[in-house]
């Protein structure tokens, strides 16, 4: 059974980042519309970015490596309170999110990804993983989550990577 929430609504968007509309995540979007993604990468003190890796039973991707989390906006929701509800949803992990830690918006052919970027003193293991979303994060160092990256038909992940770490070093 996917561990995708195919009924859950969505807000849909323009280009512009307008809403125009609601639908349930089975339902294809039309050209122009997209549904809102958040992604984060989580740093710790010695610059190695956490990754999880996703459930076997998610519909897209099953068992790739992926951000240290990530999922989508729901109806309701902006980026900032979407982001907050994966983090403790998918890692358990408690933290505020403000609009500073975003650093980056970027349009997909029927998704926009808002991409994150955090700082952590907490170890892999300290983190309380959701089993039904994934089945493990480990901390990487960027040349080894460069690797464990490379995916197809996804957002360009390793320049994202790049990007969160750049973010990071200049607030």
């Amino acid at each position: 059974m996917p561990a995708d929430r195919l009924l859950e609504k969505w807000q849909i968007y323009n280009r512009q980042l307008q809403c125009i509309g609601t639908r349930r995540r089975e339902e294809t979007l039309a050209p122009g519309e997209y549904h809102l993604v958040v992604n984060a990468f989580i740093f710790n003190a010695a610059g190695q970015v956490l990754l999880q890796q996703r459930s076997p039973d998610k519909l897209y991707f099953p068992s790739y490596w992926d951000s240290s989390v990530g999922g989508s906006v729901q109806a309701g929701e902006n980026i900032e309170t979407a982001m907050h509800r994966e983090m403790l949803e998918e890692i358990g992990w408690q933290v505020p999110v403000k609009a500073a830690d975003n650093y980056l918006i970027a349009p997909h052919s029927h998704w926009i990804s808002a991409w994150f970027a955090f700082q952590t003193t907490r170890t892999a293991d300290q983190f309380t993983i959701q089993h039904a979303e994934l089945q493990r994060v480990a901390f990487f160092t960027r040349a080894e989550a460069h690797a464990h990256l490379q995916q197809i038909g996804f957002d360009p992940y390793t320049l994202a990577l790049d990007r969160a770490w750049g973010h990071l070093q200049h607030k």
